[in-house]
């Protein structure tokens, strides 16, 4: 019997473990350096995690998202200590277009994005900062299996690329805020 309930229990460990999809993001500055890289992971339950993690491969935040029956997704960003840094909130509409509402620790609105289907398999989400100024955007394309995008600021200059492979979460992705231009 015991013999029976290990079994049981590696079995269903393998078979959530094999139902997680998982995808990673490369991101590149406008010269090609890789700036970070992003593993996201699609639990059976639907809970996305991705960790984040800078050029030399330290992880430098995580985010965990949560898409409610009612359509809405809730991301909570954490710095490399577990810290709570900010929060997402995105309500997708029937159209595919999805608006979402970035917040810092403090419950401050810091921004703002909006995503809209481009093309076949694509999207575009532009970026507004808290004073609702155009704070760049981002074009995606492709499918489950790959997927590239781009990153432009306020005044259409090209800031960076980001590749993705792997089976990536079928949810809403909620985009990561564009970073602050480091001084």
């Amino acid at each position: 019997m015991n013999l029976l309930l290990r079994t049981l229990a590696i079995s269903l460990t393998l078979t959530a473990l094999s139902a997680a999809e998982t995808c990673r993001e490369v991101a590149r500055d406008a010269s090609g350096r890789v700036v970070q890289t992003i593993d996201h992971q699609k639990s059976s339950n639907g809970t996305v995690r991705s960790v984040i993690r800078d050029a030399s491969g330290r992880t430098i935040g995580t985010s965990t998202s949560q898409t409610s029956s009612g359509g809405h997704t809730r991301t909570t960003y954490r710095d490399a200590s577990g810290r709570m840094t900010g929060t997402a909130t995105t309500n997708g509409t029937s159209s595919g277009s999805s608006h979402t509402t970035y917040r810092n620790s403090s419950n401050s609105v810091t921004g703002s994005s909006t995503s809209r289907p481009s093309g076949t398999s694509g999207s575009r989400t532009d970026f507004r900062d808290a004073s609702n100024r155009s704070a760049g955007s981002q074009t995606k394309n492709g499918s489950s299996g790959f997927v590239s995008g781009i990153r432009r600021d306020a005044s259409g200059r090209r800031t960076g690329t980001s590749t993705g492979s792997g089976k990536c979460p079928v949810v809403p992705r909620v985009p990561l805020p564009p970073t602050a231009a480091k001084k």
